[in-house]
């Protein structure tokens, strides 16, 4: 099964929303959700911290803030395949 990352922080209404939306997606589309605060790590921090949350299939940045909820699931459904 393929992993999903999602790249947060604590307080992020949009990284909410997008993990509410992942969290429905997964089953339909088969991933493991991995959860990673950009705030736990200097250099994630560095590479996302003005633009979570970050959505990466396999290392690969699919979608990044604002993200587009309509549209994630096919930005997805493309990168999992």
């Amino acid at each position: 099964m393929s992993e999903v990352t999602l790249y947060t922080r604590k307080i992020c209404g949009l990284c909410d929303e997008t993990l509410a939306e992942l969290r429905a997606l997964r089953s339909e589309l088969g991933f493991d959700l991995i959860e990673r605060d950009v705030d736990d790590d200097d250099a994630l921090r560095e590479q996302y911290n003005d633009i979570v949350p970050v959505v990466a299939v396999r290392g690969e940045v699919v979608a990044h803030a604002p993200v587009d909820i309509a549209g994630l699931r096919d930005a997805l459904a493309a990168a999992l395949r």
